[in-house]
């Protein structure tokens, strides 16, 4: 986790976490019946509608983004409403992870509304970006991966001094967030490389939503840097202007530290 907030409390954050907890939960209950070739299958008559109404695949194909409903102006609330959807333990664990480690200092220096902007934002974003790659794809998109890229995303220039603590084997070793990071965005931009080389998806996993709302949350937090310089903790020393002092008053002495009140934050990562 990131440096305990020293001003507000992460309400969204544990809520999201929340939300993406009981919609799995809700996922787990429903009944894993053989899934059917198409979505088109399961809601082309009401009968069908009702059929599947209790069935995982029914609630992914109505809840799920897919992109040729899309990309034809229907279900746009989908764009969202996928984002809160996970069928794999591991799928929603990963996102957990990242989310819980790095939202809270997203939201202690965005605010509720910002960090919630963010993580939509981002993975409506890259939902979209999905469309336009594979306009004419029946197979629903589904997870919070776009959302949390946005929150890595800003978290990256909001704290670029924070440090991750990660397991090597048994050993916890604390490396500097910059660098997990990188390790984490470099595959996925070589993935999606191979995505628009090939227009196809050979694991299932759309990288290109992780790159989009990546980016969206570096901009995020460029712009939110650029209009609020308290924020900017990776002014170098030399950077800061000196303090103008009087002839009667002896020369201050320069403190190039941070500013009181300030320090990295140390992120957690499991």
């Amino acid at each position: 986790m990131s440096a305990p907030p020293t001003t507000r409390w992460p309400v969204v954050t544990v809520g999201l976490v929340a939300v993406l907890v009981v919609v799995f939960v809700h996922a787990l209950l429903l009944d894993h019946a053989p899934p059917v070739p198409y979505c088109t299958d399961l809601t082309e008559s009401a009968q069908a509608l009702r059929s599947s109404a209790s069935t995982l695949q029914g609630f992914v194909c109505r809840w799920g983004a897919i992109p040729d409903d899309l990309h034809d102006g229907r279900g746009l609330a989908t764009l969202v409403t996928s984002v809160f959807i996970h069928t794999s333990w591991l799928h929603l664990v990963f996102n957990l992870a990242f989310l819980g480690a790095f939202a809270p200092r997203v939201e202690e220096d965005l605010g509720h509304l910002g960090l919630l902007g963010v993580f939509l934002g981002s993975a409506a974003l890259g939902g979209a970006a999905h469309v336009l790659l594979v306009p004419n794809l029946t197979v629903p998109s589904i997870g919070a991966s776009g959302g949390v890229a946005g929150v890595l995303g800003a978290h990256l220039l909001l704290a670029p001094l924070a440090q991750v603590r990660v397991l090597v084997g048994p050993v916890p070793v604390r490396l500097p967030t910059w660098f997990v990071l990188l390790l984490w965005v470099g595959p996925q931009l070589f993935l999606t490389g191979v995505v628009l080389r090939r227009a196809e998806y050979p694991t299932g996993v759309s990288y290109e939503v992780h790159v989009v709302g990546f980016l969206l949350g570096l901009l995020v937090a460029g712009a939110v840097l650029l209009a609020r310089p308290d924020l900017r903790r990776w002014r170098l020393p030399h950077q800061e202007r000196p303090v103008a002092t009087s002839a009667a008053e002896p020369p201050t002495r320069h403190d190039s530290r941070r500013p009181s009140g300030t320090h990295d934050s140390t992120s957690t990562l499991r």
